[in-house]
Formats: structure tokens, C-alpha cells, sequence
């Protein structure tokens, strides 16, 4: 895969907002932090609002495409998730894209736009949106600094296996909702010989089991090596009966007989540690371990 130049502090980066509503006060708190290090190109329009959408489908697609196309542009950080990229993804153009590969930060509704790179061939980085940038603890506003600027992606430790194995695979995915809902589109997920990267918020357990169900009626988790869970925020039943989020995925994917391992600090909580996606991520259940490949190894 095509891997983005790395930054430099200074270098321009294109804030948008494709998806849900942008709250001026979060932003602000965000934008402060990443505005410290990099310059920040954006315009009121992001602030707009159509319903549940941050603006109409054209001012969204229209405003995401003019940044992947911008050879000014060092990366693309997303304002905020929630939803609205399913309804554009159709009207991107890739090879603008590809002849002008850059950054594409973000995740929850963002993974949509994760799987789209990922078919035009170009890493991702599953990372905070700005509106959630203020709120989380320093190490990981450092922790995406450090990948837009080519540091090696450090490896996740002490993760729980909720089943045993070790594999290796480019890591892909993001949120388990939005993946479900690529099924049966052109942007179903292709998994096949990959690590799958799942986190969530607000589904009850049911829910998670019915996502799950529906990625492997339709064959997309055919082939898959391995899965690494992060958080499943505000995702127990009501009354906390089990089973939980995490006893679900263990059910659910024992059929594939893969390593899984969860607790990775990455999510919709209080952390969200910034990752590499399209990047060789090697799972270790006996050492509570994923390990991503030196950069000379791809």
C-alpha cells in the first residue's frame, strides 16, 4: 500500500467535516492542540448544519473532495464522526486521490472513508477526530503526532486474549456498526488475510452479535487472521446481564479459530490511541502483545 509522506511541524493540514454536526466548543478545544504543531485550512462551512449532518451532501462531498485532491494538503483530519460518509463515499474520486496521497485521520463514522482508502490502495491512520482531541489524556495527541510525522507505530501491550493464537496481517477496520453497514456495497470490507481493528459505542450486546452475524453471512470475514478489540464504550446491557460485549466477539468469531485480543486503548473513552491501518500488525495471545512490522519490512 501507498504509504502518505510524512509531516513536518508547519505543514498544512485540511480540517472537514463529512459527517455530523461540528459543536464550536469541542473543536475549539481540539483545534488548539493540533493547530499547536501543524497549520490548520478550513472555513465556517464546517460549522454548518442539516439535521443530523454537518450541512447538505453536496457542501460535505464537495469540501472532502477539494481537500483529497489539495497537493497543498499534508493530511485530511476529520472535524467529528457521528454519521453522513456512507452517503458521499459514491461521489469521491480516488485517483485524485492517489495522485495526491496523504493522511486520512479519524474513526467511528470515519471508517467508512478508511475502507475507501484502503480500496484505492493508501494507509490510514484510525486516530481522534478534533472534537475528541481535547478531551483525551497528552500521550495520545503525542501518539498521532508521532505517525504523521514517520515514527514507527510503538506496540500495543498488555492486551487480554479472549482467545489464543499468533498471526500476522495488515491491519484494518475500525468501527463494527459502520463495517456491518459496507456490507453487500462496493465498500464491503476485504479482510482476507488481514487483523481486523474493532471498537464501538452505544450498542447494546445484541447489537454487537447482530453486526457480527451480519460480516460473516456475508463472507466478509472469510480468510481473516486475527482480531484486536478496543474499547466497547456505553456498550453493556442495562442492567449489566451478561454476556458482554467482548464475551459476544469471542463467541461470534471462535468459529475462525484466530487469535483475539482486547483492551486496546482505542475507542470512544477515554483514550483513543492513534494506528496505522493498511500496516503489517502481528498478534501475540501468550505475550498480550500486537507488534507492528518495521518500516523496511513494507
Amino acid at each position: 500500500m501507498i504509504r502518505p509522506r510524512a509531516l513536518v511541524p508547519g505543514d498544512a493540514v485540511a480540517v472537514v467535516a463529512p459527517a455530523g454536526p461540528v459543536p464550536r466548543d469541542a473543536f475549539a478545544a481540539g483545534a488548539r492542540i493540533l493547530g499547536a504543531r501543524y497549520r490548520l485550512v478550513h472555513d465556517e462551512r464546517i460549522f454548518e448544519r442539516a439535521g443530523f449532518l454537518a450541512g447538505s451532501d453536496d457542501a460535505r462531498a464537495a469540501e472532502l473532495q477539494r481537500a483529497l485532491a489539495d497537493p497543498q494538503a499534508a493530511a485530511i483530519v476529520c472535524a467529528r464522526g457521528g454519521y453522513g460518509l456512507t452517503r458521499i463515499l459514491a461521489r469521491l474520486d480516488a485517483a485524485a486521490f492517489c495522485r495526491n496521497p496523504k493522511w486520512i485521520v479519524g474513526f467511528s463514522d470515519v471508517t467508512a472513508l478508511h475502507v475507501w482508502a484502503a480500496r484505492a490502495g493508501v494507509e490510514s491512520l484510525h486516530a481522534p477526530v478534533v472534537t475528541q482531541l481535547g478531551g483525551l489524556p497528552p500521550e495520545d495527541a503525542a501518539a498521532l503526532f508521532a505517525l504523521l510525522e514517520g515514527a514507527p507505530p510503538a506496540p500495543l501491550e498488555n492486551l487480554r486474549a479472549l482467545a489464543p493464537g499468533r498471526a500476522t496481517g495488515p491491519l484494518h477496520g475500525g468501527n463494527l456498526e459502520l463495517l456491518s453497514r459496507l456490507c453487500g456495497t462496493p465498500w464491503q470490507p476485504r479482510l482476507d488475510g488481514a487483523i481486523l481493528l474493532l471498537e464501538d459505542v452505544g450498542e447494546r450486546p445484541y447489537r454487537v452479535d447482530r453486526a457480527l452475524t451480519q460480516l460473516l453471512l456475508a463472507g466478509a470475514l472469510d480468510g481473516l487472521r486475527g482480531a484486536l478489540v478496543g474499547e466497547f464504550h456505553k456498550c453493556a446491557d442495562p442492567d449489566n446481564a451478561p454476556p458482554s460485549a467482548e464475551d459476544v466477539i469471542a463467541e461470534r468469531l471462535a468459529s475462525l479459530g484466530i487469535p483475539i485480543l482486547a483492551g486496546a486503548p482505542i475507542g470512544h473513552g477515554a483514550r483513543n490511541r492513534a494506528v496505522p491501518l493498511g500496516v503489517p500488525l502481528t498478534l501475540d495471545a501468550a505475550t498480550g502483545t500486537a507488534t507492528f512490522a518495521p518500516a523496511a519490512v513494507y
